[in-house]
């Protein structure tokens, strides 16, 4: 049975379970941000019909065309328990949480469509396989990579290049050919145009 738990003091709240909780994405503040960027999907005609859960963070499982977001997100009670416990919600205004999903969309592409397997895509990226560094040093001054979530994340491997990459493609009036123009991150971009064009219609 769902519990009363929105007056709970800090504590309190910290011993509950997440299945306590009675947390869905409909109706919460997040839902249209979610319907949003399936819009910018839709307007490009890409088919893909991902999959969107309440989890502990934000994530798109390796093979699996889903987009996971953290449950604090749902609820404005729990937005306000996270900053005073993370000192930050992590996509807790409309521009970040617009980011971020678009970030993880770029997963979910790849994922779907098994974009990594494609020689054109790795001569782009990179291999997907390559480990994960334990800590990468990016380059501020690069210009290789997109700059789009914060820590230059497009450098951290080839998977959050691509994401990277999707998403500034993906924003709307980003202006992405001005914006990086004389880049070499440019040609990442029109290969992920090329690709839309591609895939437009198509399903996974």
């Amino acid at each position: 049975m769902p519990v009363d738990w929105e007056s709970l003091d800090r504590d309190a709240l910290l011993d509950l379970r997440l299945c306590d909780l009675d947390l869905a994405i409909e109706g919460s503040w997040v839902e249209p941000h979610v319907e949003k960027v399936l819009g910018e999907l839709e307007q490009h005609d890409l088919r893909l019909r991902p999959h969107f859960w309440l989890a502990d963070e934000w994530f798109s499982p390796e093979n699996i065309p889903g987009v996971a977001i953290p449950f604090y997100l749902a609820h404005p009670r729990l937005m306000r328990l996270e900053r005073q416990m993370m000192l930050e919600v992590e996509g807790g205004t409309r521009k970040e949480c617009l980011q971020l999903l678009r970030h993880e969309l770029g997963h979910a592409m790849q994922h779907a469509f098994r974009l990594h397997r494609r020689k054109k895509w790795q001569a782009h990226f990179g291999v997907a396989s390559v480990r994960y560094p334990d800590y990468y040093r990016p380059r501020p001054s690069s210009r290789s990579h997109v700059v789009h979530l914060d820590g230059w994340y497009a450098q951290a491997h080839p998977v959050e290049d691509f994401a990277e990459t999707f998403a500034v493609w993906l924003a709307p009036r980003s202006g992405w050919r001005k914006r990086y123009a004389g880049w070499p991150a440019l040609k990442k971009l029109e290969y992920v145009d090329e690709l839309v064009e591609e895939l437009a219609g198509k399903r996974p």
